[in-house]
């Protein structure tokens, strides 16, 4: 009995230490290789100073940017973004509140957009009857769209004192005239060519621009700056019927997921409880100071409607 009580004692010893050995190697082999705590090897495409890049990662950005297949400057681009994100957790920018402002601003957005997504539906494409409508009610958009050139020159609009105005006005004048005068009054400015056409401002603007000559002066104030502006030249650059009709339809479809979105948020708020602070409530409504020429500091709301639509239509070149 006592030899068998021994030879047992050595086996299970024996055990013990191959048990003890074998979770050893496991331990070992575990440290040696760096397996992914979030994907398989066969989802991760890349490693970044040890943070993943899987192929959903890929994917999704294949989706984000309307590609057609996987390339290897898409890849790139994934590992050059990882590169700076990983130096900015490095520098804690990750604890900036200003960054973790933008980063949760970021995430409302998406949020945000994606409700919207999964409630309004895809507008159907618009009738004929429709997009010939709009081509034939905005002649200044197509059938006689024109292309202007200005000359343009930015100063402060503190800059603008009453001899500037005077001068701007005077009959004759032209932008090196102005030039001279800042020059000689030490103003500070910036010079720029502009080309837009009729399709790209404003109803007013379009107005005044049809009887002004080459040459001629204006000024346009945006908040802070003032723009002293010279008509350089003037074209002719119709589109036709068949050439608008994509952007049309485009503009049009894009106008019925505008209101179907407004219809939505407006059945959001009939169903929310909105309260406004004390403070909230001396912030200044800009709707009807829409900047534009000298002068003209506040419009209507058919005048604002009209901008906006302006603007809306800027693809129109």
């Amino acid at each position: 009995m006592k030899i068998g009580k021994a030879a047992i004692r050595q086996h299970h010893n024996v055990a013990n230490k191959a048990l003890v050995s074998a979770m050893l190697l496991i331990a070992l082999a575990a440290c040696g290789e760096k397996k992914p705590a979030s994907a398989s090897s066969s989802q991760v495409v890349a490693i970044v100073d040890g943070q993943e890049i899987t192929i959903h990662q890929v994917n999704n950005e294949l989706a984000k940017t309307g590609g057609q297949q996987v390339t290897k400057q898409l890849l790139d681009g994934l590992v050059a973004r990882q590169l700076l994100v990983n130096a900015a957790k490095k520098d804690k920018l990750d604890t900036d509140p200003a960054v973790l402002a933008d980063m949760e601003r970021a995430r409302n957005l998406v949020l945000a957009q994606s409700y919207v997504a999964t409630k309004v539906k895809a507008p159907t494409r618009p009738l004929d009857q429709d997009i010939d409508d709009l081509y034939r009610k905005n002649p200044d958009w197509f059938a006689q769209r024109r292309q202007y050139e200005f000359a343009q020159l930015i100063v402060a609009a503190s800059s603008v004192t009453p001899e500037l105005n005077a001068l701007m006005d005077q009959r004759g004048k032209r932008l090196e005239d102005v030039v001279a005068w800042l020059d000689a009054h030490r103003v500070q400015y910036a010079r720029q060519q502009v080309i837009k056409t009729s399709a790209d401002l404003p109803p007013q603007m379009n107005a005044s621009l049809k009887t002004m000559e080459r040459g001629a002066l204006f000024i346009v104030i945006e908040g802070q700056t003032a723009i002293l502006t010279s008509l350089q030249d003037v074209k002719s650059a119709p589109l036709s019927l068949a050439v608008a009709t994509p952007q049309i339809v485009q503009y049009l479809a894009g106008q019925k997921q505008n209101q179907a979105s407004e219809e939505l948020l407006d059945r959001l708020k009939s169903g929310a409880k909105i309260e406004y602070s004390e403070q909230a409530k001396t912030f200044k409504d800009l709707s009807v100071a829409i900047p534009g020429a000298a002068g003209d500091t506040s419009k209507s709301a058919e005048s604002i409607k009209n901008d906006a639509i302006s603007r809306g239509v800027a693809g129109f070149k």
